[in-house]
This record gives C-alpha cells, sequence and structure tokens, in this order.
C-alpha cells in the first residue's frame, strides 16, 4: 500500500477535492433523510416549529447537492485512478524495456500480457474505490459521532462508534485475511490462463493440424470452470459479508433505541432525540458499507500489485550504455567466451575473429549454443571473457550504437497487424516506395507482394492466413536489406525457404550486401556460401580445414 501510495504525490489536490465532495455528499445525504423524518414527525402531530415548505425546500435542495458532489466526488476519484494507471502503464513499458530480451525470452507472453493489462486495472479499484472512501468514511462517521455527543448524549456516541468500527475496520481486516490466500491463487490462476489462451490462439493452426481441437476445448473449460469456482468463492464471502453488515446495522438501531429508551425515561435527553439518532446513524452507513466490500476487491487488487512490483523490481541482467564516443565497426573480435545457465557451461572456449567484409558459418547440434553466440553478441546476457568490435570491447559500447550497427535475423520473423510497408519501414522509419521494392526483390518477394490487392499496402499480421511462413520469412530479410547493418548475425534464417529461394537469398546477401555476416544452421548447404566455417562442440569453436 505505500508503494501505490507513493505514486500520489502528484495528485494530493485532487484527492483532497474528491474527499471534500464525498465529505460534504455524504453530510447532505444524512441531512435528506434527517429532515425528511421530521417532516414525517411533524404530519404525525409532533410539534415542530418549522414549516412544510422550509422542510420540503431543505430536502430538495440538499438533494440536489448530495448528486452534484456525488458526481465530481466519482470524477475525481477515477481521473486520479486512470491517470495513475497511465502512469503505471508507462513504468511497465520502461522497465520491459529496461529488461528487454531476457524478459522477453523467458517470461510467458501472456503473463506479461496480463500483467500489462488486467493486473494494472485491478489497481483502479485502490485508487478509486479505497483511499478517498476510506477518508470519506473517517471524517464522516467521526463527525456523527462527535455530533452525538454533543447534542444528544456520550452514551449514544459511544454505541455508535461501536458498531462503526465493527462494520468499518473489524469485518473488512476479518474477512481480507481469510481470504488473501485465495485472491493470490485468482490472479495467478488468471495470469496462468492468459499464456494458456494465448498459446492456443497463436498455435491454432498447429492444434487444428495435429486434430486437437477437442482436448485443448476441455483444457480451456477446465481451467474456465477453476477461476469460475474461485470467483464463486469471491462472491460467497462478499454475500455473507453483506449480510453481516445488515444485521449489525439492524442491531444498532435496535441498540441505539434501547440506550435512547433508557436516557429518555431517565429525563436524560429529549424523546425526540431518539429518532434523531437512530435516523442519523442508520443513514450515516453509507461510507462504511462501502469499506465493509473493500476487502472482497483489495484481495486481488494487492496480489496484482505483487505481480507488477516483482516485475518493476527484477533487475536488468545487463544494463543499457551509454558512451558519447562512436565506433567503427569494421572487425569483430571474441576471445575465451564462456557462458552458461545455473553454473552449466554451454559455451566453454569461444575464440575466433572476423572482419565486416567476411562470412563466417557456424555449425552445431541442437542445444550446443549457437544462437547463444549471437545473443552474447548483441549483448543479451552477462558473460565471461571477451567481445570487441575494432579493439573496443563490448561493455564500452554505446547500446544504441551496437544494436544500429549489428542486428539479428533468426527463423521466426514477426509481422505486426499492419500494411506491408508499415511492417517494412520497422528497419527503416523514412524508407522511400523505391527502397522498399528494391528490399523486396533482393528478398525474393517482390512479385508475391505485387500480386497482392493493395501491393505494399496490404494489410497482413502474424495469424494471417494469405502469408505461409516461407513469405514472413522473406519479408524479414527484406527489412534487413532496408535497415543495412554493419554486421547481420542469421539465425537458421533459410529454415522455412525452398532450396531454389534459399539459393537466391543467400547470393543476395553475399554479393550485394556490403556487411559481415555470421550465420548459423543445421545445414551444409546453407553455410556452402560462407568464407569460413566452424563446428561447435561440447561449447568449443573449431574452425573447419578446406
Amino acid at each position: 500500500m505505500v508503494k501505490l501510495l507513493k505514486l500520489i504525490k502528484n495528485f494530493i489536490l485532487i484527492i483532497l477535492l474528491a474527499v471534500i465532495n464525498g465529505i460534504i455528499g455524504n453530510f447532505s445525504a444524512i441531512c435528506i433523510s434527517l429532515f425528511a423524518s421530521l417532516t414525517l414527525i411533524k404530519i404525525l402531530g409532533f410539534n415542530l416549529n418549522i414549516s412544510y415548505n422550509v422542510l420540503f425546500s431543505i430536502i430538495i435542495a440538499f438533494g440536489l447537492l448530495r448528486g452534484i458532489l456525488r458526481y465530481f466526488e466519482q470524477y475525481f476519484n477515477h481521473f486520479i485512478a486512470f491517470k495513475i494507471l497511465a502512469k503505471i502503464r508507462h513504468i511497465i513499458f520502461l522497465k520491459v524495456r529496461e529488461l528487454s530480451f531476457p524478459l522477453l525470452d523467458n517470461k510467458q507472453k501472456g503473463d506479461l500480457i496480463s500483467q500489462i493489462t488486467s493486473d494494472v486495472e485491478t489497481l483502479e479499484v485502490f485508487y478509486a474505490h479505497t483511499l478517498s472512501p476510506i477518508l470519506i468514511a473517517l471524517f464522516v462517521n467521526g463527525g456523527i459521532v462527535i455530533f452525538l455527543s454533543l447534542y444528544t448524549h456520550y452514551l449514544l456516541a459511544i454505541n455508535a462508534l461501536f458498531f462503526f468500527l465493527l462494520i468499518g475496520l473489524v469485518i473488512p481486516l476479518i474477512y481480507y485475511y481469510a481470504n488473501k490466500k485465495g485472491g493470490i491463487i485468482y490472479r495467478e490462476k488468471l495470469s496462468s490462463f492468459s499464456s494458456f489462451y494465448l498459446d492456443a490462439i497463436k498455435g491454432n493452426k498447429d492444434i487444428v493440424y495435429n486434430n486437437l481441437q477437442n482436448h485443448f476445448i476441455s483444457r480451456t473449460i477446465s481451467k474456465t470452470k477453476t477461476l469460475q469456482k474461485l470467483s464463486k468463492q469471491n462472491i460467497k464471502g462478499l454475500s455473507i459479508v453483506r449480510a453481516i453488515s445488515d444485521i449489525i446495522i439492524i442491531l444498532s438501531a435496535l441498540s441505539t433505541i434501547l440506550i435512547g429508551y433508557y436516557l429518555s425515561n431517565n429525563n436524560l435527553i429529549d424523546p425526540l432525540l431518539i429518532i434523531v439518532s437512530v435516523i442519523t446513524i442508520l443513514s450515516s452507513y453509507g461510507p462504511l458499507i462501502s469499506l465493509s466490500q473493500l476487502p472482497s476487491n483489495l484481495n486481488q487488487t494487492y496480489a496484482s500489485c505483487n505481480r507488477l512490483f516483482a516485475l518493476l523490481e527484477q533487475k536488468p541482467l545487463v544494463k543499457e550504455k551509454h558512451f558519447a564516443d562512436n565506433v567503427d565497426f569494421s572487425s569483430l573480435t571474441i576471445k575465451h567466451l564462456q557462458f552458461g545457465y545455473n553454473e552449466e557451461l554451454i559455451l566453454k572456449d569461444i575464440n575466433f575473429k572476423m572482419n565486416f567484409d567476411e562470412i563466417v558459418g557456424i555449425k552445431g547440434p541442437s542445444g550446443s549454443g549457437k544462437s547463444t553466440i549471437l545473443k552474447l553478441i548483441l549483448d543479451f546476457y552477462p558473460y565471461k571473457g571477451e567481445i570487441s568490435f575494432n579493439d573496443k570491447e563490448l561493455q564500452k559500447i554505446d547500446s544504441s550504437i551496437l544494436k544500429k550497427n549489428v542486428t539479428m535475423f533468426s527463423q521466426n520473423t514477426y509481422l505486426f497487424n499492419d500494411t506491408i510497408a508499415n511492417n517494412l519501414r520497422l528497419a527503416k522509419i523514412d524508407a522511400s516506395k523505391e527502397e522498399m521494392i528494391d528490399a523486396l526483390k533482393k528478398a525474393s518477394i517482390y512479385d508475391f507482394v505485387m500480386s497482392l490487392p493493395n501491393g505494399l499496402e496490404t494489410i497482413i499480421n502474424e495469424n494471417s492466413d494469405n502469408i505461409s511462413l516461407g513469405e514472413k520469412q522473406r519479408l524479414g530479410l527484406a527489412r534487413i536489406f532496408l535497415r543495412k547493418p554493419k554486421l547481420l548475425l542469421l539465425d537458421e534464417p533459410t529454415s522455412n525457404i525452398d532450396a531454389l529461394n534459399e539459393a537466391l537469398i543467400l547470393n543476395t546477401l553475399k554479393n550485394e550486401c556490403n556487411m559481415g555476416i555470421i550465420i548459423i544452421s543445421h545445414k551444409d548447404s546453407t553455410l556452402n556460401f560462407a568464407n569460413r566455417i566452424y563446428d561447435l562442440k561440447d561449447g568449443i569453436l573449431y574452425e573447419r580445414v578446406n
């Protein structure tokens, strides 16, 4: 809660406005009930020195005031909530960018999406429906206790305070701690379901191809029933709290009547004050009832908060580096490079040097660490040993300059739900139509793009049915031809492309692109266009001798 409160320091004035509107608004609601009761008392024959016109005018005035103040109270509360949610999302996106590849490489995408969307949304309960209601209840019900002690009798004030604390503090705390674990479990299950469902959508073709529709449907139903069960438990608990609160309110009214009757019999208060006390107390429970129902949502809010702050408190494996000087990228040197997971070395002693007019190929079995070498060159993970560009260590090179000069192309090309032209412009934001056409021709996909109804303006996406895996990969290669990096890292670049187009693309890379290339593949046919080939065995690179 302290961490959540730190985010509102720039919105204190707005919170005060929400609280002030809420306090005056609730007192207005109490006054409506109170003066309506006095009107009824007058109708029943009690002698009141207030005319009906005055009573009705007061009720109407407080009714209008209550409506206006309620509007502004909710407006200010939600203004704060959504401003802070936007701020939190911004902080999360900056953190994701800071954590960068290691986070996206290891974390389930559905879980991350759940954190950015639904987990952030649950914080709205805290900022819009928790903070100001607590302060409003404190001032309104505290004011009622003071009013009763000053204008009726201290016993009625103590009685009201007891029931106020019972509904506004004791019951919410008991319910919160009794269901704390349930809120955490629900958020975890919801996150797990988001990841599962995202995977099912992205892999829907493979599910159909392997006739697994019924299997995934049954798993979806099972996970949904689990969430439904947890949700029902939460609703059941909330219903019990509401029922108990209603019983306590009735008991508070009865105890007020009994205490008032005792005081009246002993000539300690006027009998009329008994009615005033009962009506005042009963009409002041609004803020407290809101508080009694908060734990139901706060359990999930705090569970979401824990997940979000766990993400925000993660330390990046490799921090972005900022240096003023530039580097002339023309050679790469790797000396005694070591890397491993959980203290198990995958790369034991990697050594090689290349100039950026060369093409170097690396071959090795699956899991041997081929792709890891490329990721280390891009500074994605910490390592032991030395990686240098032009004899300048990687740790002393500005991260943005590194990414500008060195890029990687893998077997999985992601296409955004946008036009082909805008997908290509990811590589060069100001690319002209002529440059894009030239890149498409080099990637051997120009004819395909031009055959589409809208050409470069055709909308395409990751799960589009009008584009094959090979065509996606060639669009990815077109991005490379647009970007023109100094060093290109190719990770199984032609795995989804037929032999004819593979030969065309590789020859284009070799003959028309003035860049250094490191290519890893499990196929000798792909590596044959390299100047030098290394075999990766047991964490060590061995250069092939022709």
